[in-house]
């Protein structure tokens, strides 16, 4: 029998130091994240090298980098706190309810528009959950998901990660907004052709609405397009004149604060809009939960005061 070796002294928390430390290339600053002191963490990470028998960092007066071993220990020790954290979690999801920490990430086109509806509800709802919010773009989102640097993401395009999962929470109508003096009725539907027929302002690449705008408008991606790094200042720009823009609808639910400038309309003739939904891994041992956790958002935005907020009405 092939004897096993011993992992006395080593313990995960001596894992989480040479993460923080590789990380922020600082012993002071790690000491700082993982709340002790420089001296301890620097001493607890010179008996770890003892134990392995080489050098895990270089010094290089206040900064440190990984040494060629350091890289091989630094990967391993990713995986192994990974695993740790995933065994954490499944205790989590072996209870009754959803507890504990719930990181969720958002897409800019999504949250400041979603989060104001439905954050007082969920708190109402999860009392033992502490929710730490994320916002960034789907690519990035997605992998913040496999790397288990989140737990949810709200998004508005099916998954492509093989590993993640994804539950509809509702379809959200894309709304027409064009400069005021454009339109002579202000409000009233459009047809679809009017739309196509426009001079249209996009988001910029890392957003999933401007692909999503080009796809159904059927538009050439064009480098002389005028672009937006925001849906603010998308606004900003239709409301100036230089051009018109789809909207999803829950981000032009609230007043009029351009005085008038910009011109909002239903489009008729079909459903022009996107899917809402709560993204997250096929692994995560408190998928029962996460996906009731999504039930739990789609109910509330099937609420008729809700539905009217996304459902394309001016």
């Amino acid at each position: 029998m092939t004897k096993r070796t011993s992992v006395a002294g080593l313990s995960l928390r001596d894992l989480e130091y040479i993460q923080s430390i590789a990380k922020e290339g600082h012993f002071g600053r790690a000491a700082s994240i993982c709340g002790v002191s420089q001296p301890a963490i620097s001493q607890q990470v010179l008996k770890l090298e003892a134990r392995l028998g080489f050098s895990i960092f270089e010094r290089q007066g206040k900064h440190v980098s990984l040494t060629p071993n350091g890289q091989i220990v630094f990967r391993k020790v990713e995986i192994l706190l990974a695993e740790a954290r995933e065994l954490l979690e499944l205790s989590l999801g072996l209870n009754n309810s959803l507890e504990g920490k719930l990181r969720i990430g958002v897409i800019p086109t999504l949250g400041p528009y979603l989060l104001p509806l439905v954050l007082k509800s969920i708190k109402s709802a999860y009392p033992n959950v502490q929710i730490s919010l994320f916002e960034e773009p789907t690519q990035i989102l997605e992998v913040m998901l496999t790397k288990r640097e989140l737990d949810l993401a709200l998004v508005a395009t099916e998954p492509k990660q093989q590993m993640l999962v994804s539950l509809t929470l509702f379809f959200e109508d894309f709304i027409f907004a064009c400069p005021n003096e454009h339109k002579e009725n202000p409000g009233l539907p459009v047809r679809w052709s009017e739309v196509l027929a426009s001079k249209l302002v996009l988001l910029s690449e890392e957003h999933c609405l401007r692909d999503q705008t080009i796809a159904l408008c059927d538009r050439v991606n064009l480098p002389e397009n005028r672009v937006a790094s925001s849906l603010e200042m998308l606004r900003h720009m239709v409301a100036l004149g230089e051009g018109a823009a789809l909207f999803p609808a829950l981000s032009v639910s609230g007043p009029d604060r351009f005085g008038g400038l910009t011109s909002l309309h239903p489009i008729d003739g079909g459903n022009f809009g996107r899917y809402i939904r709560l993204a997250w891994r096929n692994s995560d041992p408190r998928a029962e939960h996460l996906e009731q956790f999504g039930k739990f958002l789609r109910s509330q935005m099937e609420m008729p005061s809700m539905a009217k907020l996304y459902k394309g009405r001016c």
